[in-house]
Parts: structure tokens; sequence; C-alpha cells
């Protein structure tokens, strides 16, 4: 059956509309579907190299934080699902999204089953594998707007189907026009080019047909507009990985092997380079800016490049023709095609080489100061041992650095200044000062003393804790001598070296404080010699002048070193005695004593050239500590005093007071009739037992007593004081000694009283004499007494002064047998860390502690005190002036066993000591 052409031309058109829309829509949907997914595959490879490129300096350096800013940076992109760095140790260093838990192997671009696109890249460097990059991309985008616009054409072609046939009658009058106008429409769209629209001529089906395919080209224009939006985006993220680069200031780059030129970079390399991106292919543009020197070596370097990475630092002509220091490092790969190819990082390394040199010029110039300064420069651990020394320090003490380093610095330093380092070293170490100046002398190798003046500082560490110490020596040894000439000149007399009346009075006043402060007594000595105008009248000046130079060396060598010797003019001297008794009777006494050696002294000739001439001196004294005088009155005192003993008859002694002047005189009579009953033997011992708790005698003391003819018994704590002072203490303690050791030997020989002890009480002065130890042995040997029972017993003001020389002696003494009781302890200083030390057998307490020892809660804590203490140390105690029952017992109930005094016995002669060791026992005694 033939159909009319009027429903062939409508079925024909018809079928032609529904053709070609449905073409169309088929056409444009399957080119939108696959320039879409060939977009996400071409945005997924540029982003994934460009993200492998950003991410070599932080897979270089292992900067995980890097990384992570980096892939922040691309996290904002819509069809990204996930990115992951992993290093060589196949960690993962950075993730953003959610990756699979094994990345797909370095093959290229994969797309998965749900149309996901899969990249997994290898990060190199020179060659070198850092890791992996690990990317994926959704679909969903380009799906979500496939399916949109497949819907919105299918929608649009059903449209365009219903309007061609209602068109279809028309279609023989239009339907040549018309159908032009839609293929041009149709090939403009095909071609590209949507921005072309079809004219609809007629608001009719044809003319909707037209509309419609423009609104579909309308709709396809927006399409490509999003795809130019997502590449802004791609190219802003290009834009911040070139960012990373140049605040790394480094360019990436891949390079031809056979030329060198780079045919790819990434990096910022207008600024490190001077060329741009566009330009840096170019051949010679590079090379031509590096120095001629340096050229040749870049190139070798270039040409012998291979796997492992290699570097080159060249010089390189910047913009303003300054050279820059630059660093290539270079190695040697393979391209994706199995190409080789040079791949490498430049970097601007001018800081560096720059620190470099000012580092080497700044080193050369400290060295140089430190070499040719005149000063020590030196550094010193924390434990003060030498660590840095300049050639100074071999001219200021003639040791070499080399001996010297790791030596304490107390080893260089005079023994006198070791306490004034050992104490500016504590408050550095310590951290109570930052810093510190001071003078001290150093030894050098020839034994020479040199003044130095010290500049040190401490060095800490970022805790605050002291690691060093470092400064400056300056030698001021010449300062020094000067000074010392001034200061002589000044306060010294140029003819006898004595200090003059300046000085004098400086040290008188510094004297009268200190004897207010310690309230001891000083003295002053007005001296004045006889007839000494008449020496200078008849033999001249200069025999003057030699007769005062051999008086004043005299008496320099007579006086104590705490004392001063002055000439106050003319033939006057002075003499300032300090520290003496506390009680003023006994001070007059010791100023007396010295008064008597120098007009002993002074009376010797003096031989004067060819002449021999006797000149004696006239002395007043007076004492201060007492009142509140000035300096002047004080001499004018001691001037007064010194006149009268001028119109005494001269060649004597007198002080200001004349109640001084009788104790004096007494004093005088007594040492006068002591001499003599050592002389005519009127000494003689008296024993006083000491017992233990059952009443039985274990030993006994002896103590010394001086029967006067006209006095009676003179009391030991006068003649003692003489003895002590005249120096007749060590003849008297050697008769002492020996007439005890004789005693002791009688009973030894007895049986019945060979286990009894002898305590024989030792003075500090005569202890401290340099053959006590050896006569000690010698009176043992030749007495025959037994030194085990022998006890000397000492004083705690022996261990005052020079302990380390008593311990020795002690020491000396006990390998005899000899042993050692401390008299009256606890009423001296003894520190407690020496008298473990000691080697000691007994403690006695003194009777001072022991007399009031019922009532006096503080007496009777020190005795308990002493016996806890004696039996810690292991050592025998004795309670002295012992007199009554209660008294023993309260001390028994502390764990005292053994006691002296009155209730069991006074001193006596040796007959009445013996007949109670007949019954060794003893009673009680008022």
């Amino acid at each position: 059956m033939r159909l009319r052409f009027s429903l062939q031309i409508i079925i024909g058109a018809v079928a032609i509309q529904v053709a070609m829309v449905s073409l169309l829509v088929w056409n444009t949907t399957h080119q939108i579907r696959e320039s879409h997914t060939e977009l996400l595959v071409r945005s997924a490879e540029q982003q994934s190299l460009l993200m492998t490129s950003a991410l070599v300096p932080g897979l270089a350096y292992s900067d995980a934080a890097m990384l992570q800013d980096v892939l922040q940076l691309v996290s904002g992109q819509p069809d990204l699902v996930y990115a992951v760095v992993i290093d060589a140790g196949e960690r993962r260093l950075a993730v953003v999204g959610t990756p699979p838990e094994s990345l797909l192997p370095v093959t290229g671009t994969q797309i998965d089953d749900r149309g996901q696109v899969h990249i997994t890249r290898r990060i190199d460097l020179a060659g070198q594998s850092l890791g992996l990059l690990g990317v994926g991309y959704s679909p969903e985008g380009v799906n979500a707007l496939s399916d949109a616009l497949l819907e919105r054409n299918v929608t649009l072609g059903i449209a365009m189907l219903a309007l061609s046939i209602l068109a279809a009658v028309l279609f023989g009058l239009v339907v040549t026009r018309r159908l032009r106008q839609l293929d041009t429409g149709a090939r403009a769209f095909r071609a590209g080019r949507l921005d072309h629209r079809i004219p609809p001529l007629a608001n009719d089906e044809m003319g909707d047909l037209a509309r419609a395919l423009n609104a579909l080209a309308s709709d396809l224009g927006q399409s490509q507009s999003t795809l130019r939006q997502q590449n802004l985006k791609l190219n802003r993220s290009v834009e911040r990985m070139e960012a990373l680069l140049r605040g790394a200031e480094a360019v990436l780059w891949e390079a031809e092997p056979s030329t060198g030129q780079w045919r790819f970079v990434n990096g910022d390399t207008q600024t490190i380079l001077g060329i741009s991106a566009q330009q840096i292919g170019q051949p010679g543009i590079r090379e031509a800016r590096v120095h001629a020197d340096d050229l040749p070596r870049l190139r070798e370097t270039y040409r012998n490049a291979g796997p492992t990475p290699s570097s080159v630092d060249y010089r390189y002509r910047s913009d303003d023709e300054s050279w820059v220091w630059l660093r290539d490092i270079v190695s040697s790969a393979s391209d994706s095609d199995g190409q080789t190819v040079l791949r490498g990082l430049t970097l601007d390394v001018s800081p560096q080489k720059q620190a470099a040199l000012a580092l080497e010029d700044s080193e050369s110039r400290y060295r140089e100061v430190i070499e040719h300064v005149s000063e020590v420069i030196f550094r010193t651990d924390h434990q003060g041992r030498w660590t840095l020394l300049n050639p100074a320090w071999e001219e200021l003490t003639g040791y070499s650095i080399a001996e010297s380093l790791g030596r304490p610095v107390g080893e260089f330093v005079c023994a006198e200044d070791s306490p004034l380092l050992e104490a500016l070293t504590n408050q550095l170490l310590h951290g109570k000062k930052s810093q510190v100046r001071d003078e001290l002398r150093l030894l050098t190798r020839a034994g020479e003393p040199r003044w130095v003046s010290v500049f040190v500082r401490s060095s800490l560490d970022a805790e605050g804790r002291v690691i060093a110490t470092f400064g400056t020596l300056t030698d001021i040894t010449e300062r020094k001598r000067a000074e010392e000439e001034i200061r002589r000149l000044a306060f010294y007399d140029s003819l006898t070296e004595l200090p003059n009346r300046s000085l004098l009075y400086d040290r008188l006043r510094l004297a009268m404080a200190s004897a207010a402060r310690s309230r001891h007594h000083g003295a002053i000595l007005f001296l004045d010699l006889d007839n000494f105008k008449d020496i200078n009248d008849t033999l001249g000046h200069d025999v003057g002048d030699e007769l005062l130079r051999q008086v004043a060396s005299r008496m320099r060598g007579t006086i104590r070193d705490t004392d001063t010797l002055a000439r106050l003019g003319g033939d006057e001297f002075v003499i300032i005695l300090n520290d003496l008794h506390p009680e003023q009777a006994q001070a007059a006494v010791e100023a007396e004593t010295l008064g008597s050696k120098l007009l002993h002294l002074l009376s010797e000739p003096f031989r004067l050239g060819e002449h021999e001439r006797h000149c004696t001196p006239s002395i007043g004294a007076t004492l201060f500590g007492d009142g509140d005088v000035s300096v002047d009155e004080l001499l004018k005192q001691a001037d007064l005093a010194m006149y009268r003993a001028k119109d005494s008859g001269r060649n004597t002694l007198c002080f200001f007071e004349p109640e001084m002047h009788q104790v004096v005189k007494a004093r005088a009579a007594l040492e006068a009739d002591f001499r003599k009953a050592l002389r005519d033997d009127e000494l003689q011992l008296y024993y006083q037992p000491h017992v233990n708790d059952q009443g039985h005698i274990l030993g006994a003391e002896a103590l010394l007593r001086w029967s006067h003819p006209e006095r009676g018994m003179v009391p030991p704590m006068e003649f003692i004081a003489v003895a002590e002072q005249t120096g007749l203490i060590i003849k008297l303690g050697h008769w002492v000694l020996q007439t005890a050791c004789q005693q002791l030997a009688r009973w030894h020989r007895e049986s019945h009283w060979m286990r009894i002890n002898m305590a024989v009480n030792v003075s500090a002065k005569q202890f401290r004499h340099p053959d006590f130890v050896r006569e000690v042995a010698e009176i043992l040997q030749s007495t025959g007494a037994p030194a085990q029972h022998l006890v000397l017993e000492l004083t705690e003001s022996l261990l005052l002064e020079d302990t380390e020389t008593v311990i020795t002696r002690m020491n000396a003494l006990r390998e005899l047998g000899v042993g050692f009781a401390l008299d009256d302890f606890g009423t001296g200083y003894s520190s407690l860390s020496y008298l473990k030390r000691l080697p000691l057998s007994v403690l006695k307490i003194d009777q001072s502690f022991v007399r009031d020892i019922l009532v006096d809660a503080n007496d009777a804590a020190i005795a308990e005190m002493i016996i806890t203490l004696a039996k810690t140390l292991g050592l025998e105690v004795i309670a002295e002036g012992v007199e009554t029952p209660e008294q023993r017992d309260f001390l028994l109930e502390m764990g005292c066993h053994q006691f002296q005094g009155y209730l069991f016995g006074r001193p006596g002669p040796v007959d009445q000591l013996e007949k109670r060791l007949m019954g060794r026992r003893t009673g009680t005694h008022n």
C-alpha cells in the first residue's frame, strides 16, 4: 500500500527527526561522557605528576608535616577520593581521604569497574626511589553530569518528536528551508560551536525544535564552563605547588643526557636562575650564565651522572650581574618510555657559602687575636681544668700549652692564693655570680710568683647549669711592684724599712678596734734610745743611721708577726702588741715580758764600723682595750711612761699607771723565784687517784706543786702562767714527765702495783716542740717505765692550731704504746671531725660540768653528751671533780664508771697514795 506523500513526508520527517534527535542526544551524551572521563584521566595524571614533583623535597628530608601540607592543598578538589604518600620503607607519611589498604602496582593509570581512576607513581630523586604516591579520583561528578544531560536530552528528544509530528503537516512547505537550518545547527553543534543558535522562524514545532536545540547547545556550553572552572582550580593547585618550590628555593628538572638541556622544570626558575620556565629550554641560555671556570666541572658532572646522585657547586651570574652559588644534585634515570634522562635538583647555596666564608674569616681573625694578644685568654671545664690557652700563657708562666691543658687551674696558683681561687670558683660554679674579677698570683715554671688580674665568666647550658668558664689573665706584676714601692715610700721609713708615723696611726686604730671587739687587751711600748745624741754627734750621722738600722733589725726579730714595730722619728720606736690577755693584770705581765726581752736584747753592744758601742733603751708602756681613748692620747700615755723610765735611771721599763707597775714588779719577782725553784729543786709531784665504780684505784694523775720558802704553797695557776710566758714550760714539762716516769717504773717493778696508769699533763707549747716525740721515747727508755701505762693528758686548745701535725705526733707516740686523754673536754672548741681521727683512749669530763650537775640541767646534758660520745667512739670516760656520793651516783646512772675528785682522795705525796694502793681501794675523804 502506498502512502500519501504527505504521510510519507510526515512519516519520513518524523523518522528523520527521531533518528536525528536520537543520534544527536546519544552522540552529545556519549561525547560528554567520553570527554569527562578523558578529562578526568588527564587531570588525574597531570595532578599526580605535579604532586610527585611537589612531594620530592618533603620525602627527601622525611618531613611528614610538609608532605601533609602539600596533600591538604589538593584535598579540596571535588573528584579527589584519596591521596597517600609512602616512603621507601613503606611507611605512610601523609594521607588525605580513605586510600585502599594496598596501592596498585606502578603500571600507569587504571580505571576500575566502578569507573574510579587510580594512579600509583614512583617518586624519584636523582634516580633514587624516595617512595610512592597513590591517588584516586571518583567518576561520580562526571556520571552525574552525564546522566543529567542524558535525561534532559531524552526529554528534549521526546518533545522534539512530538513537535515533529505536529510540524510534519507544514513540513512540505518549509521542510527544505527549515531542514537546512536544522542541519546547519546540527553541524555547528557537532563542530563544537555551541554558541551557534538556530533561528526559530516561527512559533511552531520547528521553532520549538530550533529552540530546543539551542537550549541543548546552551546546556553543553554550561558543561564547558564547568570544565573551565575545574581547569582553573587545577591551575591554581599548580601555582600553589610552584609556590612551595619557590619557598624551598629549589628547582626540580629533567634534562636530555646528550646535551644537558632542561626539558622539564618545576620551581621558581625566574627567582633562582633569572630565566623564565618558558625560556629555560632554549639551548645554551643557562650555560651562558655559568662562570667560565666552573662550566667544565658542571658539564663533566652531567656527563658522568649515574644512578647514584652526585653534586657540583658552581658560580652563576644573577640578573644584577653579581655571582651567586648554585648546587646541582644530578643522577641518571629512565623515564616511562625507557629512555635515559637526567633528573636533578638545583639549590641556591649562596647563604651557606657566604656563611662558610664569613666563618672562615671570623675564625682567622679570632686566631690572629688569640695568638697575638698580650693577655692570656683561657677556658676551663666545669671541673676547673684548662681546655683553652693562647700563646700568652707560655710567655707568662713558661709552661707550654700542651703540658698545661687538662690540668687543674689550682696547680699553677700560689698556695697562699688557693683559698681565693676556691672562693671564686665556687661563686661561679654554684651560680652565685655570672662573672668575677680579682687578683692572685701564679707560679711560673721557674718558681717565680707573677701577679695577674683575673676576669672570669661562666658558660651555661640550656638548663642553666655551669658547663665551663672563660676569661682573661692580665700580668700586673710590674703594677703591683710599683704600687708596693709607692706604698713603701708613703708608709715606711726609708732608713729602717719600718712602718712610719702614718702607717703606725692606721695600725693602732685597727688594733684598738680589734681589742674592743675581742675584749682582749693590747699594749704600746714607746722606746727611746738612751744617749743616742752623743753617738750621733761624736761618730757622725752615718754611724747614727747604722745604729738605728741595727736596733730596728734586732727588735724586728723579737716581736710576733701580729704585732707592729714602727719608727716614730729620730731615735723613737713604737711597738703595738695585739691580742693580749683579757685580764688587765695578765696583759700587763705579757707586755712587760716583751719589754724585758727588748731591754736585754738592746743591752748587747752594737758593732758600728770600727767602733763598738752600747746604747740602752728607755721603754714606756700602756695598755688599751678598756677605755675609750684616742690614738694621740694613747701615744701620749706611752710617751709619758717612757720619760718616767728615763727619770728612773734609764734602761728600764715603766707603765703609765702605777698599780700596773706594781703588778709587773710582783710578776718579775715571782719569775725570779720560780727560776730559783727550778734550779734548787723546790718543786715536787703530788698524785691524785682515779677509781672505778667499785672504788678500785686504776691510776693516778701527776700534779705539780711548789712549796715556796716564804710564800708557802704557790697556786699552780700563777707559776704555770709564768712558765708559759718565759719559755720555762719546756724545761718544767721535761722534769715533770721524767719524774712521773721514774715513779711509774718503780710501781711497775712491784707486782701488786704494776697495772697502775700514770697520767701526766702536757702543755701545748711542750707538745709542739719539734723534739717532743724523741724526748718521750728517750725518757721511757732511760727510766724503764712501761709506755702502755703512761697516759698524756692534752687540752682542747692544742687542737686549734696545726691539727694535722698534732695528729701525726700523737700517732707516733701511740706506736710507742703511749695513751692519750683529752682533758677538760667540753670547755674548748675541738671539732668532732678531728676528734674521731685522734688516737685517744680517754675523755675527761671537766669539773666545771660536774660541780653543778645535780642542779644545772645544761651541765647534766653536756655530761651525758660527753659520755654518749665516748661510748660511740669506743673511749673510756673519767669524770673530774667528783666531791659527793650524789654526784657519783648521778654519773653512774648516765653510764660513767670512772671518777676522780676529793670524794676519792685529794692530791698528795707519793707515799700517801701508796698506802691507799696497798688496799687496792679508797674510802671517801672530805
